[in-house]
């Protein structure tokens, strides 16, 4: 169905002023009516057979149904939410001028002038557009003008100083770059702890181990002083496992290499494989054991602030503008169909349910 994806990506304008129409129309069936705007029944097959003529070709027959029913869903989301974003836009005086409509026009040249094939202006994208050339442009004036409307009730309202948050995800990742170690000094390093446990002696090594793990390994275990409880094999990588269930209870192994770093292992318990019974089915060879880890690795790129500054901006400009989207279609004048109820998004829930929710879910 990767086609088909592609049909209703390419095919955004089917529905912007797609089988528009007015109440003239009401002896059709209408799936979806935005403040008296409406779209039939009939309008959308229409397009959708517009649409399979010219981009269908490669859809299976067995899928053609499936394929009319997505593209249906499509046209009628899209139809929803151009218009009301239209309306919306209209409303608090965003429209597009001539102007906006040569901006957007160079833009498009500038994006597409080295590609090989395809069209190099608008009005040629417009003309190969399935859906005809005058609703394509439609569509294309009422992005602009809806393009405007959220810069100016969200973008351009934000303003958070995100500063602060980038430098200090910078530092975290130079922070973070500084434990990175190549291979050979990771190798000093482990070495040099596992020579700190050997010279514990027998009676020590347990204890300066877990010691060690707090203080200098790079696994979570570390917490726990290296502690990795009781595994089969299978649960870990081939080359830990290897020492791990190879060595006798109580050794602490060279350092070992693996894809994560350099080890020493430290095994403290073994149960040996059990065969079935009549009384119990059979259980696999097990050991308990710790480990230290010394990772290695190559350093994260380290960004610039004024990137990851755009980046938290861009990020919350998208949850905002999301938001802001909702807000409007929920507070719009939309009626639909039964084959088309899942298009409306769920009611807001009331501040007091939500409140109720946030206490149930902190005391989970």
């Amino acid at each position: 169905m990767a086609k088909l994806h592609n049909i209703c990506a390419a095919l955004a304008a089917a529905a912007v002023v797609a089988g528009c129409s007015d109440s003239t129309t009401s002896q059709e069936e209408v799936c979806v009516s935005i403040g008296g705007v409406n779209l039939t029944r009939a309008e959308i097959d229409a397009d959708v057979e517009v649409i399979l003529k010219a981009e269908g070709a490669g859809i299976p027959e067995d899928k053609i149904e499936e394929a009319k029913k997505q593209i249906s869903m499509q046209l009628a989301q899209q139809f929803l939410i151009q218009n009301v974003l239209a309306k919306k836009a209209a409303d608090l005086g965003y429209a597009t001028t001539d102007e906006d409509f040569a901006a957007k026009a160079k833009q498009f040249e500038e994006a597409v002038k080295d590609r090989p094939e395809g069209p190099k202006t608008l009005e040629e994208a417009a003309a190969e557009s399935p859906i005809g050339k005058d609703r394509a442009m439609a569509q294309i004036r009422d992005g602009i003008s809806i393009d405007k409307m959220l810069k100016g009730e969200v973008i351009d309202k934000d303003t958070t100083d995100y500063s602060a948050r980038a430098t200090e995800i910078v530092d975290r990742i130079k922070a973070e770059n500084a434990k990175v170690l190549d291979d050979a000094a990771a190798l000093a390093k482990i070495s040099t702890l596992k020579a700190e446990v050997d010279a514990a002696g027998e009676e020590g090594k347990a204890a300066k181990f877990a010691e060690l793990a707090k203080a200098n390994s790079d696994c979570p275990s570390g917490q726990k002083g290296g502690d990795l409880g009781e595994f089969t094999r299978g649960m870990m990588v081939p080359e830990f496992e290897k020492v791990a269930f190879g060595q006798d209870v109580g050794a602490i192994s060279a350092p070992v290499k693996t894809q994560f770093g350099y080890h020493i292992i430290y095994t403290t318990a073994k149960t040996p494989a059990v065969e079935a019974t009549d009384e119990a089915p059979a259980a696999p060879e097990k050991v308990v054991a710790s480990h230290i880890l010394i990772r290695t690795g190559k350093p994260q790129e380290v960004p610039e602030v004024e990137q990851v500054v755009n980046f938290l901006r861009n990020n919350a400009n998208r949850e905002s503008i999301n938001d802001f989207m909702l807000n409007v279609i929920r507070s719009a004048d939309i009626k639909v169909s039964d084959d088309f109820k899942s298009l409306l998004p769920p009611p807001e829930a009331p501040e007091e349910d939500a409140a109720s929710e946030a206490l149930d879910n902190s005391a989970e």
